[in-house]
């Protein structure tokens, strides 16, 4: 059986044990020519900490003897570089530091981090280093370890994984110790100090940073600013993460193993296409990458039941929309995830913030949507998807993330944990029976009052298109798609069956929404409000826009099936909103 190294971060043991592994090490020689301090940041579990231990691999002296059994059959293997097995490698993993309680003690246990790490290092290179004295402050332990090193023919080369884990987390539950850790002499900021100093000439060569976003070094920028962005380039934007190339070699080997049909190869790799890619890091990169995290999750899954996942979101990524909840306290950040669900997942900004700090993304007085947009960018909530009238396009980039925008938009929408259970049980009768009334009546009672909340911009028609996708998203049985392009149109909202969901007999969804304004029917809200449905549906701008959305949505229907095959059964749905007042629909066909 292919062994599929889902959680494995250690790329000695995924090469010695057999893992599957897909080659990144041609990209060691540039990276090496690159810089010597750099900074790589991406999303949560994108295979950053199996690239810092492809680093320590084939830099760490200990391992010259073992490096054609590493790398032999490997891209750098075939021609390594001079500089291979050259380096102590020290590495360091701040996610290791609880970042609870005040600065002192979070400094205390990052210099406790740092010491331990030296210790295990000192055993490692017992044969090459002698005794060091460790000191409470990690800044003098470094500089005792250096001195040290210096003494030998060798140089340092310390990676730093998820350098920003404990500083982002003290940031989301106490910004004063968030600015006291990386201010003003801060333990955070003392360190990097100390690093800046080791790199000139005093045995620290090369330093590999990773982490999420770069808020954290831009605040200790002072003590740090020799760091060379690496995450922004062209070059480098596949350097982790899968490639559809990657991922259809996997479902290739998979097949040969006899573990997959042959048959499911391009339908799975639809799936996924649709799910899990949309990542570019870098204008001018010329493909997209897939979070490999959830594509080993469901690759593994499929591999062991011989099925697909019914989520299809590992729930290890699942805290990511904690980052959502962080900005919610940000009026500018709520409104940013409205336009976003408002306006086909996307959004323009002059430019994305490379280095940007906490000031600039919650000061109320300094709040700007393109801080937001970017912060939004690095944890992978976010990512190009082109450029518009000289501006960058920044959009949604799947469908796992579109639910946890989802999910966000029907907590603001409805923030009592009662009302989101009743629009649950809306949402599955009509899903279930396929009667909207019931569920119109409860968008017009609970969500329309919400619409007419002046601290946010609602777009009308799209204001309603938001709320249905943000209240029917069912990842477990469908695909969920705002403004998809059929018949040389976009249909405002489609609800594709998933290929395992087909056999229990559900269909899918095409909406088309529309909005009359108030004054165009001459009735007061209390006029509107005595009316019966269909008493509305006779008013003559309500008629025309519902006779209109049912001609769109009969082509559309026509242009679905001939897209997605005959499999497919679309229930079509015109839905139109009188202004924020009442809600009128019918099926279509």
């Amino acid at each position: 059986m292919i062994k599929l190294p889902y959680g494995l971060a250690d790329f000695y043991d995924l090469i010695t044990h057999g893992y599957l592994y897909v080659d990144r090490t041609e990209y060691l020689r540039n990276v090496e020519a690159f810089g010597r301090a750099l900074l790589f940041v991406r999303p949560r579990r994108f295979g950053k900490s199996l690239w810092l231990q492809t680093l320590r691999c084939y830099y760490d002296l200990r391992l010259g003897t073992e490096f054609e059994r590493l790398f032999g059959d490997l891209a750098i293997g075939r021609e390594p570089t001079p500089l291979h097995n050259r380096y102590f490698v020290l590495t360091l993993n701040f996610s290791e530091v609880d970042s609870l309680g005040s600065i002192e003690t979070i400094g205390q246990r990052l210099g406790e981090h740092v010491n331990a790490q030296i210790r295990g290092f000192l055993l490692d290179y017992r044969d090459h280093l002698g005794d060091v004295e460790l000191d409470p402050n990690p800044a003098v332990s470094l500089t005792n370890l250096l001195a040290a090193i210096r003494q030998t023919p060798w140089r340092l080369y310390l990676l730093i994984d998820e350098y920003d884990n404990f500083v982002n987390e003290a940031m989301a539950k106490d910004a004063g110790v968030y600015r006291g850790l990386v201010q003003r002499d801060g333990p955070f900021k003392q360190l990097f100090k100390s690093l800046k100093a080791a790199m000139e000439g005093r045995g620290l060569e090369r330093l590999f940073l990773t982490g999420v976003s770069p808020v954290a070094l831009s605040d200790a920028t002072s003590g740090f600013n020799i760091a060379e962005n690496l995450y922004r380039r062209p070059a480098f934007n596949a350097l982790c993460g899968f490639t559809e190339r990657d991922l259809r070699e996997i479902l290739r080997q998979l097949a040969l193993a006899g573990q997959l049909e042959e048959e499911r190869i391009e339908p799975t790799l639809e799936l996924m296409r649709v799910w899990y890619n949309g990542y570019c890091f870098a204008s001018g990169a010329k493909e997209r990458v897939y979070n490999p995290t959830n594509c080993l999750y469901l690759l593994k899954y499929l591999q062991q039941e011989g099925e697909l996942p019914r989520t299809l979101q590992d729930s290890n990524l699942a805290a990511d929309e904690g980052k959502l909840h962080f900005l919610g306290g940000v009026a500018a950040s709520s409104q940013v995830v409205i336009d976003l669900l408002q306006d086909n997942g996307e959004i323009e900004v002059a430019s994305l913030e490379e280095r940007f700090t906490l000031r600039q993304l919650a000061d109320k007085e300094t709040q700007d949507p393109s801080f937001i947009a970017s912060f939004l960018y690095y944890f992978g909530l976010l990512t190009e998807v082109g450029e518009a009238r000289q501006h960058l396009a920044l959009g949604i980039p799947n469908l796992v993330v579109k639910k946890l925008y989802a999910e966000h938009l029907s907590t603001l929408l409805l923030p009592r944990g009662a009302d989101r259970g009743e629009a649950g049980e809306h949402v599955r009768a009509f899903l279930g029976g396929g009667e909207l009334a019931p569920f119109l009546a409860f968008v017009e009672t609970k969500l329309f009052r919400v619409f007419s909340h002046r601290d946010y911009r609602w777009a009308n028609a799209q204001a309603i298109k938001a709320a249905f996708l943000a209240l029917l998203f069912d990842d477990t049985r469908y695909a969920v798609f705002s403004e998809l392009e059929l018949a040389r149109g976009h249909a405002d909202l489609c609800l594709l069956l998933r290929p395992d969901a087909r056999a229990a007999g559900a269909f899918d969804l095409l909406f088309e929404f529309k909005y009359v304004r108030p004054q165009e029917l001459g009735l007061s809200s209390e006029e509107l409000s005595q009316l019966s449905a269909a008493q509305l549906s006779e008013l003559p701008p309500v008629a025309e826009a519902l006779r209109t959305a049912h001609t769109q949505l009969v082509r559309y229907r026509e242009a679905f099936v001939e897209r997605f095959g005959e499999a497919v059964r679309p229930r079509c749905y015109a839905v139109v909103a009188l202004g924020f007042e009442r809600l009128v629909g019918e099926m279509v066909g």
